[in-house]
């Protein structure tokens, strides 16, 4: 079976921002506005299997994907999270990182030791959007990394 991230029609319906190693999606079942995800294009599952070249230019494209996901949920907070294996709470096994956008008293407001547990649940309970729902999303993001592609770049 084919592994979702790596399938060429998961990518193209929800992906809105890429460079040669990593690509931005937005997350089918978000938890929050804004919810994303980055992940690398070669199908690795941790995080120990990055090539040297993945880890130059990890932090660089992350901060983008960050920067265009807080201008759509229009907020300057968000949490990064990384569940790296089985026993971390590691769904689908190509790795990925959740750009988690916070508001003030969002459903993921709890206190510290509950977090994970709040995320875990609303992340398995969440309805998957509707495809035209994801359309909508993709064009604002396209059109925010547009709009800001010049102030991108220098991240």
């Amino acid at each position: 079976m084919e592994c979702v991230f790596c399938s060429k029609t998961t990518l193209a319906a929800e992906k809105f921002y890429e460079d040669e190693n990593f690509v931005a999606i937005y997350n089918i079942r978000p938890v929050v506005k804004g919810h994303c995800l980055v992940l690398p294009k070669r199908h690795i599952e941790n995080m120990l299997e990055m090539n040297e070249n993945e880890r130059k230019s990890f932090i660089s494209f992350s901060n983008k994907a960050v920067f265009i996901a807080l201008k759509y949920a229009g907020t300057k907070d968000f949490d990064f999270l990384l569940q790296n294996g089985e026993n971390a709470g590691q769904s689908i096994k190509h790795l990925h990182f959740h750009i988690l956008p916070r508001k003030r008293n969002d459903v993921l407001a709890v206190n510290k030791t509950e977090f994970f547990q709040s995320f875990a649940k609303k992340e398995n309970t969440m309805d998957t959007l509707k495809k035209e729902e994801l359309n909508i999303i993709i064009e604002e993001l396209n059109s925010i990394t547009e709009k800001h592609k010049l102030q991108i770049d220098t991240l």
